[in-house]
């Protein structure tokens, strides 16, 4: 969980035994000692990073501009403490509603897919076949813009990507699975929804003031695991993705034969892809009026 180990001779704290009822259920329902540990790292690297977060956003929006307007080191101490002593209930009983609303939905969209599946076993319901994807997008000179604009600027442009990605995917019924500091990693059950969103986001981003962004499709079976996804489709994608210019959404061959609903494709060039053995012929992603 990223903690240092517990010296034997200390004493169990009250948090120590919560962990140890956790376990002690997840272990009875039928899960795997690798998967409790599994569980058990997945919560505590997700709240780390949230803790991270939070101590750079209080930096950034608070502690700096105090200081830099003459505040001493001791009153920045008592104002940080006041400010964690009146956050610490709010925000906890905050993080748990996000929670609570996350894990709703997710169950709840569990459920119907069970359901769903159980009416089709017994023939009373046809589903419409799709074609999953993967998408990357990324903005174009990240790296450029960070070495002229600042790492304060250039994680502005950041988190409105990211804002923006998010709007997009969930408009088009598609989601963010990995964030990658100025790109993200989306999934989608259509691959028509992921070029819809993809061209989308290639309008709206400049609109928007941000860079130009270059993305790349692939369709194919992937792996959750922990959140995540994984396989040849996630890899694939995210080499398109690296071969497109600012401004373009391209694609494989493979994948412009599985959809082309509302978009139509331009052969662009032929690219060897790093892990593919065989070159990859790319397609230009455009509008299909």
């Amino acid at each position: 969980m990223g903690f240092a180990a517990p010296d034997p001779d200390d004493r169990v704290a009250r948090d120590d035994a919560v962990l140890a009822e956790l376990a002690r259920i997840v272990l009875d329902i039928g899960t795997s000692e690798d998967g409790v540990r599994r569980l058990f790292r997945l919560y505590a690297d997700n709240i780390r990073r949230l803790a991270l977060a939070e101590s750079d956003l209080y930096m950034e929006q608070l502690e700096r501009p105090w200081a830099g307007s003459g505040v001493d080191e001791s009153e920045l101490m008592l104002r940080g403490a006041e400010v964690g002593r009146r956050m610490a209930g709010p925000v906890e009983r905050r993080i748990r509603a996000i929670y609570e609303r996350h894990r709703q939905h997710i169950w709840t969209e569990y459920g119907i897919e069970r359901a769903e599946m159980a009416l089709e076993g017994a023939g009373l319901l046809e589903r419409t076949a799709s074609t999953p994807a993967i998408s990357f997008v990324d903005m174009t000179g990240y790296t450029r813009l960070t070495e002229e604009r600042g790492d304060e600027e250039a994680a502005r442009l950041a988190t409105s990507l990211a804002d923006l990605v998010n709007e997009v995917s969930r408009a088009h019924g598609g989601r963010a699975i990995r964030w990658l500091g100025d790109g993200g990693l989306l999934f989608f059950e259509d691959v028509s929804a992921a070029f819809q969103a993809a061209l989308e986001l290639s309008d709206r981003a400049p609109a928007a003031g941000l860079p130009p962004t270059h993305i790349g499709v692939q369709t194919g079976p992937v792996v959750f695991r922990d959140g995540d996804v994984y396989g040849r489709t996630v890899n694939v994608a995210s080499r398109i993705a690296d071969e497109a210019e600012a401004g373009e959404v391209l694609t494989s061959q493979e994948t412009t034969e599985l959809s082309g609903d509302g978009v139509r494709f331009e052969r662009s060039r032929s690219a060897q892809l790093k892990g593919v053995a065989a070159p990859v012929t790319l397609y230009r992603v455009v509008r299909g009026w």
